[in-house]
């Protein structure tokens, strides 16, 4: 199995927003969840984290892999995995700004594809990342969309996936292997 772990999850809009008091705690507690869920996949042998970089659970996820590796000191990899080399080009300045913080602290950014932007690439990327991965945590409202996608495309490549309701926080697996923590 490999012993790497990818992220898949809703933008800001679908997280309570982009800004305000439910915004910033739905993200706190998804964040606060991902940092619990990397310690447990970490406890179980997984040492690389794949985030596709995207506003939201994406950067999340980055952002707990990072203040684990640093703050913690846990011997974990950042691998985050860009659709395209401009993916941050038409989002505001200051989320511009932090995605470039991600990517230098990340260990590898990798492009998937080249400049520029067509829907395809997001796939591209998420497809990227699962065959990479030995194992998928997707918070997911259950939705369609990009997340949905994602979660049907490790589904067909019989991924163990950890899903997390971003509302309720509660999870659970999907396991096609025997893979828990």
């Amino acid at each position: 199995m490999i012993k790497a772990v990818c992220f898949t999850g809703h933008r800001p809009d679908k997280l309570g927003g982009y800004y305000g008091e439910r915004a910033e705690k739905i993200q706190n507690d998804v964040f606060d969840t991902l940092v619990d869920v990397i310690t447990r996949a970490y406890n179980n042998g997984f040492h690389i984290f794949i985030s596709g970089g995207a506003l939201g659970v994406d950067q999340l996820a980055a952002e707990a892999v990072i203040h684990l590796r640093d703050e913690q000191k846990m011997p974990i990899r950042l691998v985050i995995a860009k659709p395209f080399p401009s993916q941050s080009c038409k989002w505001p300045k200051s989320a511009q700004n932090k995605f470039d913080i991600l990517c230098e602290k990340a260990d590898h950014v990798f492009n998937v594809s080249e400049d520029p932007y067509t829907p395809e690439k997001m796939t591209l990327r998420n497809e990227w990342m699962v065959n990479r991965s030995g194992c998928v945590v997707a918070v997911w409202n259950g939705c369609k969309g990009g997340t949905g996608n994602c979660v049907d495309y490790a589904r067909k490549m019989y991924k163990p996936i950890h899903i997390i309701n971003p509302y309720t926080l509660e999870e659970r697996w999907e396991l096609p292997g025997k893979v828990t923590w």
